[in-house]
Order: structure tokens, then sequence, then C-alpha cells
């Protein structure tokens, strides 16, 4: 949860960013009707639209690249939520950038990355002395062992995250952050029983369509799995993004 309650404007934070994305992207026991749905809107006519764009970056001390794909939400109040990922699949090697913001719009700017856990929303807000604040939030996660039962994640922590160009169409911008690492691994019975292994495959295919963002809420959303123990903190340097929604 965040540290403490506050407000500003009409809009009061209670609870965490992860639970708001969850109610817009994940519908629990409808999950899977969206994910079909979603897999034929994709096939039909977005597949080129998802790899024309493109976030490249170092990951501990390796270059890494993939098609960067996009959601932006209708959050209440003044707050709204630009998501970037560059995503991966086969293994799924995951990069993503979260912007909650207030004004009219995003602006070019350099932003603080700030913890996962919330704790200091409060803190960047406070230091706006009421102008418009932008929150931003760098993830990564790592497909260890195929299928889905085993992850290695890093949870947002520091970093900045620098806007260079945006319009109501595109953004443009680079990064560079450091997470905390963290491991997942699947649950027993779930290994036991293969639960989870298709939905795992239809993941993957969505993904890789260019709808990873609507069928997944948050970076560290694993199915049947938890999480196990800490690792070394995960390193991204020179990282750079460049997408583009217009339509042609």
């Amino acid at each position: 949860m965040w540290a403490q309650n506050f407000t500003f404007g009409s809009f009061r934070f209670t609870p965490t960013v992860n639970s708001i994305l969850m109610k817009f992207t994940r519908f629990g026991a409808a999950k899977k009707p969206l994910h079909l749905l979603t897999l034929a809107l994709l096939l039909g006519g977005t597949t080129a639209f998802a790899q024309t764009n493109t976030m490249t970056a170092t990951v501990d001390g390796k270059a890494w690249s993939a098609p960067v794909q996009k959601l932006r939400l209708p959050f209440p109040g003044h707050v709204k939520y630009l998501g970037l990922a560059g995503m991966a699949v086969k293994p799924d090697v995951q990069l993503w950038i979260r912007l909650l913001y207030t004004g009219d719009k995003l602006k070019p700017g350099t932003y603080e990355v700030i913890p996962q856990d919330g704790s200091e929303y409060e803190r960047v807000y406070k230091q706006s002395s009421g102008a418009d604040v932008t929150w931003a939030l760098v993830d990564y996660t790592e497909e260890t062992k195929g299928l889905g039962h085993a992850f290695r994640d890093g949870e947002s922590w520091k970093g900045t995250v620098t806007i260079t160009k945006v319009t109501d169409t595109s953004v443009e911008g680079t990064f560079e952050a450091t997470m905390k690492g963290v491991l997942y691994k699947k649950r027993g019975f779930a290994t036991a029983t293969g639960a989870g292994l298709f939905a795992n495959l239809e993941d993957k295919a969505i993904t890789k369509a260019g709808g990873g963002m609507l069928v997944k809420g948050d970076p560290h959303d694993h199915d049947n799995s938890k999480k196990t123990g800490s690792t070394d903190d995960i390193v991204v340097k020179d990282g750079k993004f460049s997408l583009s929604w217009e339509k042609k």
C-alpha cells in the first residue's frame, strides 16, 4: 500500500497502482473470454503495428531489444496512466515503464523512478507544490524456466525516465534504472497438475501479437506462482523507446 492516503483535486489515493491496473485489465473469471476475443482482434490486423516500435536497453551488461507496446487507462479524477513495455517471447523477457501523471497531457521532462512498494508516491507529490506531477516506475521480468515455471523479476526502485518527445499519437524517451531482484516459482500443486499451461501458451500468443499489456495488469503478475526469495539488483542502462500509434 502507499505510505498513507492523500488527495489532490477530486482524486484520493487509496489502493496500490497495481490493484487499479488489475481492475482495468484482469477480469477474474472472465479472463478467458477476454483472452480469446483479444487474440482474435489482434491477429485480425494489428500485428505489424506492434512490431514497428522498439525498446532497447542494456540489462545487467547485456544488450536487449524488443517490440514495445502501450496501454492507456482512464483513471478517475485527474490522474492519467500510460504504460509502455518492451515484450520479447520464448523466453518471456519484459521491461515495463509505467507513468501516472496529472494535468491534461504528459509533458517532456525527466522523472524520478520510484519504488514498487509505493513508499515515495506522497513525497514526489508534495515536492510538486501543487503543480502537475508525474510518477514513474520501471520493472523487469524474465522467464527463467519455460511455460511460466520460474521468473527472475526486478521491482521498481530508483532511476530516471526522460520523455524527449510526446504527441497525441507518439512518445519517445530514454531511461535508466536499478531494480530490486526477486524470484518467483510456480506453486507445487500447479506444477504437479499442469495448471495454467494452456493460459501461459495463450498469453505468449497474445503478447507476440501485440496485446501483452491487455492481458497482464502488472509485470509481476505470474499465475499460479509465488515469490520465493530475492536476488541481485537488476541494472538497466542506456534505455531508449520510440512508439507511434498514429493510424495511417
